[in-house]
């Protein structure tokens, strides 16, 4: 005998409409769900869809301006980019994160896309919730402050930029482990999903935040090379 057979036919059905789902562990329980209306092939476009307006309006901005350097002025596209990811897309999540899962929104339907490889994004797991309400709080508006330190051609930038890297990578280290140390059980069993979405769609800021903490970090150190140079040669 199943252990539906101790239930009633109601708490049968409640627990099939609770489960019946296509998010991992396959007994996750969740209340008021509703299935996505959009394909996944019209989510990932609209996705990069607004991805590519964004990229072109920044450059738009950034192309013209010719004190700033080809190496700076993707770097500035950059910031804009992941901040307006920080901002609004992972901002909606920290607003909503209790009604995602019964909503038909188009952000509710991507972060519905996005939880086949993390099922906690339709829990409101405490971390997860907390992780991206820093994210969109702290690093949204300091990657836009960093973009237009860039453009600007402020010194600040290298603080700014090293402050917002670190924590990007500090934050995407500890949402791989904390799922890794539980065997990646919110996620689905295709592979696509683990290494397609959770995986590689966030390497990239591993790359990159890396990338922006190594050149923030020689500047800085040069800076304070120069400036311990001309103290010296007053005392002198």
């Amino acid at each position: 005998m199943g252990i539906l057979s101790f239930l009633s036919k109601t708490e049968e059905e409640e627990i099939k409409v609770l489960t019946s789902h296509p998010y991992y562990p396959t007994d996750l329980k969740l209340t008021n769900y509703t299935e996505p209306t959009y394909t996944t092939e019209f989510i990932l476009i609209s996705f990069l869809s607004g991805l590519l307006v964004i990229s072109a309006i920044s450059l738009a901005i950034i192309i013209p301006k010719q004190t700033v350097t080809p190496k700076n002025k993707a770097v500035f596209l950059w910031f804009i980019i992941t901040g307006s990811i920080h901002f609004f897309f992972e901002g909606y999540f920290a607003l909503n994160h209790e009604t995602i899962v019964n909503n038909n929104g188009l952000f509710d339907e991507m972060w519905k896309e996005y939880a086949l490889s993390d099922s906690r994004y339709l829990t409101s797991d405490p971390f997860v919730v907390m992780m991206e309400s820093i994210t969109a709080i702290c690093w949204g508006p300091l990657s836009f402050i960093t973009a237009y330190a860039i453009y600007a051609n402020s010194p600040f930038r290298y603080i700014s930029q090293l402050i917002v890297s670190l924590g990007q990578l500090y934050g995407l280290v500890l949402y791989y482990l904390t799922e890794l140390m539980e065997g990646a059980t919110h996620c689905r069993p295709e592979a696509y999903y683990f290494w397609g979405y959770f995986f590689g769609a966030n390497f990239v800021w591993a790359i990159a935040s890396t990338t922006l903490i190594w050149q923030s970090w020689y500047q800085i150190v040069n800076f304070a090379k120069e400036d311990i140079k001309r103290k010296s040669k007053k005392v002198e």
